[in-house]
């Protein structure tokens, strides 16, 4: 058996053994897309016909838990709307924390018609959404990235997307909704609640020691998270503008070939798993044949013996080499940089809030 026939029938194997766990990305991405425009879109339309209001913040409260065990606090303020009843709202989302203070003045988005559809003005909402879709789409982009279309990963996507469409189906049909049931489902899970002077008996007060408590260790923690986050983020940042310009200065100068994967290496990863990184054969204008190992490797693999690739190579010394991958090219760059940035972003923030 040749060295050849081996490879391709050891990527083949392989591919059917890993059994496209690329379609993990795919439903991740989709789930996590969804939620997170599910969250941005019941913000808005909880917004929707609103006016501001002041508010007072009088105290904190457990949220629906009803668990002192649980430390999520959800700010509870006071406010008078605009039929001139008084009523308290309780955020909807809750944090280790107390976001605000006693006493501290916040803006209620209340309803003239409907004031028990009231919601405390936030970013938190979008922000969590935002959150969600944003490492949604990175899933969804990293689908048709390492998904290779052949009849056997066409037909392993087809069965495990058919089994979650079935199972869905059968808890559909188990517990089935009408739509207005689903909308209270949902308000009661989701939605700001609201009380006024003869139900606020029903609000799950906080205990106070635990929120002094929960205070204090946020802020010994601050002391030290803050110029942790400053030296992270600037670590990683000059990390990825380092890697940016050696990188552009390759691709300036580079020469473009035609290469084709010849076997695969096997790479061990930190978490005791194998990865594996094509080895790619070309020859330089000059007809010069070389090889090298593609920096980049992944499990399920990427390539497979006898795929033809596009390759970049240095003039003045064609043993350096990589597969052109487009703007994927920056990868070691995005990789650092985006990181680097979500440090700073949350660096910058703490430093603000502690001012505050």
């Amino acid at each position: 058996m040749s060295p050849a026939f081996q490879d391709c029938l050891f990527d083949e194997c392989r591919g059917r053994t890993i059994a496209n766990v690329e379609i993990i990305f795919l439903i991740i991405g989709m789930a996590l897309l969804g939620v997170g425009s599910a969250i941005i879109l019941s913000e808005v339309r909880a917004r929707r016909g609103s006016t501001p209001v002041q508010g007072r913040v009088i105290g904190f409260s457990i949220g629906k838990s009803r668990n002192q065990n649980l430390s999520s606090y959800h700010t509870v303020a006071e406010f008078i709307a605009q039929n001139g009843g008084k009523y308290y709202i309780e955020g909807s989302v809750g944090s280790s924390v107390p976001l605000h203070k006693v006493g501290q003045t916040v803006t209620v988005l209340a309803h003239a018609r409907e004031p028990d559809k009231a919601v405390l003005k936030s970013r938190l909402s979008y922000t969590l959404g935002g959150a969600f879709v944003f490492f949604g789409l990175i899933a969804l982009a990293a689908f048709p990235l390492t998904f290779r279309l052949n009849t056997f990963s066409v037909v392993v996507a087809l069965i495990i997307l058919g089994g979650l469409a079935a199972k869905v189906r059968v808890a559909w049909r188990r517990e089935p909704l009408s739509l207005q049931a689903w909308r209270e489902y949902k308000k009661k899970i989701l939605a700001t609640r609201v009380f006024t002077d003869a139900t606020k008996d029903q609000i799950a007060w906080a205990d106070p020691v635990r929120i002094v408590s929960a205070i204090e260790d946020y802020r010994k923690a601050n002391r030290f998270a803050i110029p942790v986050l400053f030296v992270l983020s600037l670590s990683l940042l000059f990390l990825s503008y380092y890697f940016y310009g050696r990188n552009q200065a390759f691709l300036e100068t580079a020469d473009h070939a035609v290469g084709t994967v010849v076997h695969l290496e096997e790479r061990d990863s930190s978490d005791g798993d194998s990865t594996y990184a094509a080895v790619v054969e070309y020859s330089d204008r000059r007809g010069a044949s070389f090889k090298f190992v593609d920096s980049f490797s992944s499990s399920p693999p990427r390539y497979h013996a006898g795929d033809i690739v596009n390759v970049l190579y240095s003039r003045e010394d064609p043993n350096i080499a990589q597969i052109d991958r487009g703007l994927l090219n920056h990868w070691p760059t995005a990789l650092l940089g985006v990181p680097g940035v979500l440090f700073l972003v949350m660096g910058l923030h703490s430093v603000t809030k502690r001012f505050r």
